[in-house]
């Protein structure tokens, strides 16, 4: 695949910065940390970006969020992308059609007006709904699983190939350096820093290291002796054949755990998750799977019965075991920096590239990803998001 940006250009011998993974996070800080003049920067991919999940994934965006964690950091990435295609002159499709968190009882209804509440005291606007106004903002969901709802106008959902393009375009008209193909195969390190790492392609010398390396993040962090306590996990996907317009926002089923939007083009995108953590190694889809999201879109919107599926794929995550990322530096090993685990990882890279960019350039965490550091898979300190809608490993860590 030809991805804009990428170089032909051999690797030298030393970067300021190496980012290793492609994805949108990686590519996303690149590009924040060049236009910051963080000096020479190298993204190194193992295969071509945007080939992990950030090409994979469900492209849905919001900030309405139960946790005040997830609230800070997701909003400051929906303000971002708001005016993104126009920051990296490249159309990110980005669809303010709004973001509808359906509830199917009265128990889930109840848990939204609290997450509600709490979005309004940190500025966040969002409308709580009844059934009613949900039937009018999107008539064809089964009026058997609406009890209400919790919309967020400002969200919506934007195409994951232009957003990783976007990034990467961006990025190396900044300045950094995207090598695809280029697999890293070892972390070098001295006197409880690090120095460099080893690759398919030579070794490079460097003082900062980002393990950006999505579903493989747990492995990178071991070659640097840290151990990063992820699961990897695999989620699948469907899209239709384009069908007469039907949904204007994107939805969020509690009570089925799926997620979907309808695109311009009248295509209906969505996957599903199993009540069960799936943990997997292969992109490989399965018919379990295919079942799963057929069965359940059916019932949320009787009228898709009968519409072809053109396409089903799968990705895989780095999962945490409260399904939050781990951003921020390794004290154990100056100059390491983490960001991965993501598993709503398309929605919040703007913000998140951001704030670990002045992060590592200011040498202070910023607060709102100070939350999210590796410590608190240790500690148990476990970040509790209730309105997610993949199913979590961790007893304590809420209903997803």
């Amino acid at each position: 695949m030809s991805v804009p940006g990428v170089t032909r250009s051999e690797l030298a011998g030393g970067y300021d910065v190496v980012i290793v993974g492609a994805g949108i996070q990686g590519l996303a800080l690149a590009y924040e940390l060049a236009r910051r003049g963080a000096g020479r920067i190298a993204v190194l991919e193992a295969d071509h970006p945007g080939h992990g999940a950030s090409g994979r994934n469900g492209e849905l965006i919001r900030s309405a969020f139960s946790s005040p964690e997830w609230i800070g950091l997701f909003d400051r990435s929906l303000r971002r992308w708001r005016t993104l295609s126009t920051e990296l002159d490249f159309n990110t499709l980005f669809t303010r059609a709004g973001y509808l968190v359906l509830a199917s009882t009265e128990a889930q209804l109840s848990a939204l007006r609290a997450d509600q509440g709490r979005q309004a005291q940190l500025g966040v606007k969002s409308e709580l709904l009844d059934a009613a106004s949900v039937r009018a903002l999107a008539p064809e969901l089964s009026p058997a699983l609406v009890s209400g709802g919790l919309v967020q106008e400002d969200g919506g959902f934007a195409h994951h190939d232009a957003a990783v393009w976007a990034y990467a375009a961006a990025a190396a008209r900044a300045g950094a350096e995207i090598h695809a193909h280029t697999r890293v195969t070892g972390v070098s390190a001295a006197h409880g820093r690090v120095t460099g790492v080893l690759s398919s392609r030579g070794s490079v010398k460097t003082g900062t290291l980002v393990n950006a390396a999505g579903a493989f993040a747990r492995e990178l962090a071991a070659m640097a002796g840290i151990e990063l306590r992820t699961q990897r996990c695999r989620l699948e996907m469907l899209v239709t054949e384009s069908v007469q317009p039907f949904l204007r926002p994107a939805v969020a089923s509690l009570q089925l755990m799926g997620y979907c939007h309808q695109t311009s083009r009248g295509e209906f995108v969505g996957g599903t998750e199993f009540a069960a953590v799936n943990p997997a190694d292969t992109v490989a889809v399965t018919l379990e799977g295919l079942r799963d999201m057929a069965t359940k879109f059916v019932r949320l919107f009787p009228r898709l019965a009968g519409v072809r599926v053109i396409r089903h794929w799968a990705g895989l995550v780095d999962q945490t075991p409260d399904l939050s990322p781990v951003l921020g530096p390794v004290p154990e090993l100056a100059g390491f920096h983490l960001d991965c685990g993501w598993t709503y990882g398309f929605m919040g890279a703007p913000g998140a590239a951001e704030l670990l960019a002045e992060t590592i350039l200011d040498g202070r965490v910023h607060p709102l990803i100070a939350p999210f550091s590796l410590d608190r898979l240790t500690t148990g300190r476990l970040i509790r998001e209730r309105s997610l809608v993949v199913p979590t490993s961790h007893p304590e860590s809420g209903r997803r």
